[in-house]
């Protein structure tokens, strides 16, 4: 018997690190497609909000960390500078430091991309503008050409934290400063989201097998794939909404809180996992004592030790901006301006990408359009929606089953616990949402599927004892409808 357990699971984890190698591989896949696709059509590289998450990656290892980004080949730097310049006077300058002038296509800021065999051209060719009194060169930005975006040299993404920014100048400064690098470390973290959600749902099933079925699908997904191989924010979301979820099985309130908020410097929608975490926390304080004094007892204390975590948090790994903007202008920005930008409705005229509802997410409508390949197919940023539809209508449908079993209560906890944190966004003002954001539900989406199947139908045929709680629901509300009706 021994030897069977051992059998059943070496092959559970060969066909989990194979599921590893291949989600990584069709990451990784996707990341270069989309970067050879960029050159052939001439394009700049970046795939939709990488315009200001690399260059503000870029720009903190420039200006703040003081570190120039290398390309694979040669050298190349774009040059900005203010008035008018005369290409042809630049292109004859360059030719006399070796510098070739590659691109001048620029519009909504002025600059000019050259690219030489190395840095010392470039930085000679560059001196040479500046003495110049008729070209007023104000900055050259070395490595990857910057995308064509107003101030974009000094842009530093402050409504957004760091830590994500810092994971891609580390890439870059590491490797070189090409899309594929930019998007590696994404491409690692959608790999071991992966198997987080097999951990999660092996620590709720206690079956090897069956957690690899969520895992399967959070792999293939699309969103999933798009999210893990462009350097967006949000599959680092998706990575700590999972990680926090992990120990809140075993009732570790304060670690699931600290992951919570280490996730929050990445982007601040991981705090939504809190959510779950205190519904959780005060009804285990409401066990031992049920008055409201304990209900409000345990409410302050997660909100203020929260708190006091997420600044500790943000001004740690916010030091260097810190030390670089001061502190007075980071907190503005980074901290209430953050906030309230986050709050607020951003772009929303006809040329804006689709916004959509949180429960668009679900019923797939309004896909955000990350990028269209020449052959007019787009990598469009929604989840295979019949299955998160099917997931949020067994959520309904089992709803009472959270009475019969604890497991299924938890992962439908985790999923729309922290899913109502965007509705509640969504209620106070901040309207501009798009369907990437619901990448951070794709392992919980699979997780209460697979769960809500496992302990409705499999492991335990509860399901016919939830419809019979539904019926008895309905009948009890019937009859308070006939008393109210008699009277």
């Amino acid at each position: 018997m021994i030897r069977v357990i051992d059998l059943s699971r070496a092959i559970t984890v060969i066909l989990l690190i194979m599921l590893l190698v291949y989600s990584f591989y069709n990451y990784y896949s996707l990341a270069l497609n989309l970067q050879k696709t960029e050159l052939k059509r001439h394009g700049k590289g970046y795939v939709s909000d990488e315009v200001w998450y690399v260059s503000s990656a870029r720009n903190i290892l420039v200006k703040v960390f003081n570190k120039t980004p290398s390309l694979s080949k040669g050298c190349g730097a774009s040059i900005i500078f203010e008035g008018t310049i005369y290409i042809g006077y630049i292109k004859s300058t360059a030719e006399k430091y070796n510098v070739n002038l590659t691109d001048t296509s620029f519009h909504d800021i002025k600059a000019i991309y050259v690219k030489s065999r190395n840095c010392t051209n470039i930085a000679k060719f560059y001196e040479a503008l500046i003495k110049e009194r008729h070209v007023n060169v104000t900055d050259i930005v070395y490595g990857w050409e910057i995308p064509d975006a107003t101030n974009i040299h000094e842009y530093l993404n402050l409504e957004h934290p760091p830590m994500a920014k810092y994971l891609i100048a580390l890439s870059i400064l590491l490797f070189h400063d090409e899309p594929i690098y930019w998007r590696m470390p994404e491409i690692i973290t959608g790999t071991l989201l992966i198997l987080l959600v097999f951990l999660l749902v092996y620590k709720l099933t206690g079956n090897e097998w069956i957690a690899l079925i969520p895992a399967f699908l959070t792999s293939i997904d699309p969103i999933t794939r798009a999210l893990s191989s462009i350097a967006l924010l949000d599959i680092y979301v998706a990575f700590f909404t999972v990680l926090a979820m992990v120990p809140l099985i075993k009732k570790q309130y304060i670690l699931s809180t600290i992951v919570a908020v280490i996730g929050s410097a990445f982007k601040f929608s991981v705090l939504f996992v809190l959510i779950p975490v205190y519904i959780l926390y005060i009804r285990e304080g409401l066990k031992h004592n049920k008055s409201p004094v304990t209900l409000i007892e345990y409410t302050i204390r997660f909100l203020v030790f929260s708190a006091i975590l997420f600044l500790l948090i943000q001004i740690i790994v916010s030091i260097p901006l810190i030390t670089y903007l001061g502190f007075k202008t980071w907190i503005d920005q980074s901290i209430i301006g953050a906030f309230l930008w986050h709050t607020s409705v951003k772009c929303t005229s006809p040329g804006c990408p689709p916004v959509s509802s949180p429960i668009d997410w679900f019923i797939g409508r309004n896909g955000f359009p990350l990028y269209y390949f020449p052959n007019n197919t787009g990598l469009i940023a929604i989840g295979f929606w019949p299955l998160w539809l099917l997931a949020f209508v067994s959520f309904i449908i089992f709803l009472p089953g959270y009475t019969i079993n604890r497991k299924f209560g938890y992962s439908s906890l985790f999923l729309f616990g922290t899913w109502f944190g965007y509705v509640l966004l969504w209620i106070i003002g901040g309207r501009t949402q798009y369907s990437f954001y619901s990448v951070q539900f794709v392992g919980l989406v699979y997780s209460e599927l697979v769960v809500a199947i496992t302990y409705m139908f499999i492991i335990k045929n509860n399901g016919l004892k939830t419809l019979s709680l539904w019926m008895s629901l309905i009948k009890y509300l019937w009859r308070i409808f006939l008393k109210i009706l008699m009277v």
